[in-house]
């Protein structure tokens, strides 16, 4: 597999758990209890995580071979 489709695969797993975020954000928001919102928001907080991560991969993964070295370390991933 090339750095290329490795990156895609990050980028549709991440979509996935974008959607993922989505659905358990919709379902605090009409959670009664507090002890499931806060147990909701800690899966949401650990997603975010997780998605932060594979954008970050996937950037890296896509920008592997560009000129400069180890300089899209430090840029803002989209």
């Amino acid at each position: 597999m090339q750095l290329q489709e490795m990156a895609r695969e990050y980028r549709s797993n991440t979509a996935l758990l974008e959607l993922r975020l989505k659905q358990l954000q919709t379902a605090r928001r009409h959670a009664g209890q507090n002890e499931v919102q806060y147990r909701l928001k800690s899966r949401i907080n650990c997603l975010q995580a997780m998605i932060n991560e594979n954008r970050k991969t996937a950037f890296v993964l896509e920008h592997y071979y560009d000129k400069g070295g180890n300089a899209h370390e430090n840029r803002k991933v989209v």
